[in-house]
């Protein structure tokens, strides 16, 4: 989380600072932008840092809505709002709302059931439990994962229960049958110190629409420094995400290498 958004959120008192604070939509919108950005604007399609505001409705067009941006590059020109490729994406929610649920979240030492949160916000228990997954992760980005990471990826799911009246299924990717399984794209961070006893380094995973360059530079960039040491397999989608960071090595699992001295993903593959 920046230090700016940290700051509007933690001066807040009282219940009614929080309602003065969050009373503009504009306002939380360039709140969240800090938040999302402390950097300046990064396209979440390809990185890039420049971009162009797209007139909108706050300033008399109708066409677009406030706060939308359009990529500069010329081969992306991806247009994206702060909320693009973040857990509120695509939220029907106003900013406020979510907000007043981060600030409400903050105050509680101890947690805050879905249920008192959905009684805070007005809003339904079940948008309340969606709210607080996002939120968390949201959260979650103030600490990058840095020093030594590993990253790999998997399947989540069974078998697809075999019906005798339907078709033979087909073949999936890398020869996987035709079933409903999620990718997951698993990150580890090494601990620095190794003596049993010690903490151990932090896990985090992240579910993603495909085994792809973009798709694995996405889930990675809001969760690993680019000072970090990477370490991954010889998956080509790893070898071209691995010019993002300081270090990348990896271990050819296709040769049967697994450990290389200290190269290898045994940590992410547990």
């Amino acid at each position: 989380m920046s230090e700016t958004m940290l700051a509007a959120l933690t001066n807040i008192r009282t219940a009614e600072d929080m309602v003065v604070a969050f009373r503009d939509e504009e306002q939380c919108r360039r709140l969240l932008e800090s938040m999302v950005w402390p950097a300046g604007r990064v396209c979440p399609a390809c990185g890039y840092k420049r971009s162009i505001a797209i007139a909108g409705r706050d300033i008399g067009k109708r066409r677009a809505r406030p706060g939308l941006y359009q990529c500069s590059s010329g081969d992306c020109r991806f247009q994206f709002t702060v909320t693009t490729h973040t857990p509120l994406h695509s939220t029907k929610l106003p900013l406020s709302v979510w907000l007043k649920g981060m600030w409400l979240m903050l105050q509680s030492d101890k947690g805050l059931s879905s249920v008192r949160l959905a009684e805070a916000l007005g809003v339904s228990q079940p948008t309340a439990w969606r709210m607080g997954h996002a939120l968390r992760l949201m959260a979650a980005r103030e600490h990058m994962l840095d020093g030594t990471v590993e990253i790999d990826h998997f399947y989540l799911g069974g078998r697809a229960r075999i019906n005798p009246d339907d078709p033979p299924p087909g073949r999936g990717r890398k020869g996987l049958p035709n079933t409903q399984k999620t990718p997951v794209m698993v990150i580890v961070q090494r601990p620095d110190d190794v003596t049993p006893g010690t903490p151990a380094g932090d896990a985090r995973a992240a579910v993603v629409t495909g085994l792809s360059l973009r798709a694995a530079a996405r889930a990675a960039e809001a969760q690993i420094d680019p000072d970090a040491y990477l370490m991954s397999d010889e998956a080509t989608a790893f070898i071209a995400l691995g010019e993002n960071y300081a270090r990348h090595d990896t271990v050819k699992h296709s040769s049967r290498e697994y450990v290389r001295d200290a190269v290898h993903v045994n940590s992410v593959e547990g």
